[in-house]
């Protein structure tokens, strides 16, 4: 063991290397000189151990392949001890399967990829540093509470498995292993495909975008790897590829499993040699963008099916982010029809700033089948077709019903008309009916989390009592 900050000032975090390999542990000693951290080297794995059982480590870097030993083993043993600390896998791509399900897990939070760049291996241990500082007691993080609206690279969120991908976001792209994401239509894939982009290295090159659905077969493999003058009919001039474009930087390619078998061969031997030929041409290039994919169908079923190559899979199904249907994300849907809705007033020189209750009822309780994507589609159209200072229900009813063509309309808020409500609260009242006060206090509570779209920490600042008491109550009636 070997500690480098001689001083070994207290005040300082601890950053934890391992590897067997002394020279290895020599190089990243030299690239970290200057961290504002106390670092201490170890090559054996039984040596690491004994100090982190004794000693608080806050940072870990540790080699995947050991003797003694492997990585995720060891960072698993490292969460056990230290469940706060930043935990860095050592990795080349052959190891990748299992140090994807290490990072699934939240036992890897952080990839540095054999042979890494000093600049780039500067940039995650810097990350790792941030991260240790905005934790609870040590940033600025702690004041947000549940239920608070994140606006994170574009993509506007409260609910709380949003926040977790953010979190995921941040720490998968520190790393240049492959992204895969799934979710249905309109969910936001390209967003998050562009979020880990701006949160990684990588941020200041290009990020280049294409949808392989849209091209077919040969134009496909034209695009990606770009042709000679000459390549084919019609190729009458050079013409630069998507990997060639991409430079350092992020090439995002959606809808994936539409590749054609032979494309998808071509495009694994890339990821695998990190080089690619253009058409029409014998001179090899380098490729050294980060690559993230994505699909709106389960790959997994594809792979199955014969549809798409299971090795392939594998390279890109290495860091897998799931981005959850609107309909599942409780108060997102009427704080994302809120930030649409002033988005298109503004750009419309229109005068709405908000919805009347029923139309948050309706909106509120819409399944959203084409997600967010819908959500702003409709809230846009409503706002370029109507004129008013609050969107109402009838504008609301009206435009998802042109949307829906009237054969799909999974408004569970159609079920409970307003009309017909007032109508029998009235005939109630006529009839001089007195509600029990716990039934009343209930419909009170019931009615604010169904304003908030379920979220119950605004409902309760609504009612200005506190959420435990929203749950206590909550929990009675059950």
């Amino acid at each position: 063991m070997s500690v480098q900050n001689q001083e070994n000032n207290s005040a300082l975090p601890t950053l934890l290397l391992l590897d067997d390999e002394e020279g290895i542990l020599s190089s990243l000693k030299r690239a970290l000189r200057g961290i504002e951290a106390n670092i201490v080297t170890f090559d054996s794995v039984l040596d690491a151990l004994q100090y982190s059982e004794q000693h608080p480590v806050e940072i870990v870097i540790s080699d995947q392949r050991m003797p003694e030993m492997d990585g995720c083993e060891f960072l698993a043993r490292i969460r056990q001890y230290w469940p706060h600390s930043q935990r860095i896998i050592l990795s080349a791509y052959q190891d990748f399967g299992k140090v994807s399900a290490a990072f699934n897990s939240g036992v890897v939070e952080r990839f540095i990829c054999k042979p890494w760049d000093n600049k780039e291996l500067r940039f995650i241990v810097d990350k790792a540093l941030e991260a240790l500082a905005s934790m609870p007691g040590n940033g600025e993080r702690e004041n947000l509470l549940p239920g608070t609206p994140v606006d994170f690279h574009g993509i506007v969120a409260a609910d709380d498995s949003m926040n977790e991908l953010f979190t995921s976001i941040r720490h998968a792209a520190t790393t240049n292993a492959p992204i895969f994401i799934t979710g249905e239509t309109g969910t936001g894939k390209e967003l998050v495909a562009r979020a880990c982009h701006l949160e990684s290295f990588h941020q200041g090159e290009p990020f280049i975008g294409v949808n392989c659905a849209n091209f077919t077969e040969h134009l496909m493999e034209s695009q990606l790897f770009g042709h000679n003058k000459g390549a084919f009919t019609g190729a009458v001039s050079t013409q630069e590829g998507l990997f060639s474009a991409a430079k350092n930087g992020t090439l995002f390619l959606d809808e994936i499993t539409t590749l054609s078998k032979p494309l998808q061969a071509k495009l694994l031997r890339v990821i695998q040699e990190r080089e690619f030929t253009p058409l029409g041409t014998t001179k090899v290039q380098q490729f050294q963008a980060q690559i993230i994919s994505a699909s709106s169908t389960a790959i997994g079923e594809a792979v199955m099916a014969g549809e798409f190559r299971e090795d392939l899979y594998y390279r890109l199904n290495v860091i897998t982010f799931g981005l959850p249907p609107l309909r599942e994300r409780g108060g997102d849907i009427l704080l994302l029809a809120r930030f649409f809705l002033k988005k298109y007033s503004r750009l419309e020189g229109k005068h709405f700033h908000d919805f009347n209750r029923d139309a948050v009822q309706i909106i509120c309780g819409y399944d959203w089948p084409g997600n967010v994507r819908q959500l702003e589609n409709v809230i846009h159209g409503m706002v370029v077709l109507n004129t008013g200072k609050k969107i109402t229900s009838e504008m609301v009813i009206k435009s998802l019903s042109n949307m829906v063509g009237g054969i799909h309309a999974p408004v569970k808020a159609f079920q409970a008309d307003p009309v017909t409500a007032k109508a029998a609260e009235s005939d109630k009242k006529e009839k001089g009916e007195i509600l029990p006060l716990w039934q009343v206090e209930k419909q009170a509570i019931e009615q604010a989390i169904a304003h908030c779209c379920g979220n119950v920490p605004k409902a309760a600042a609504l009612l200005e009592v506190s959420p435990s008491t929203l749950y206590r109550k909550k929990q009675s009636w059950e």
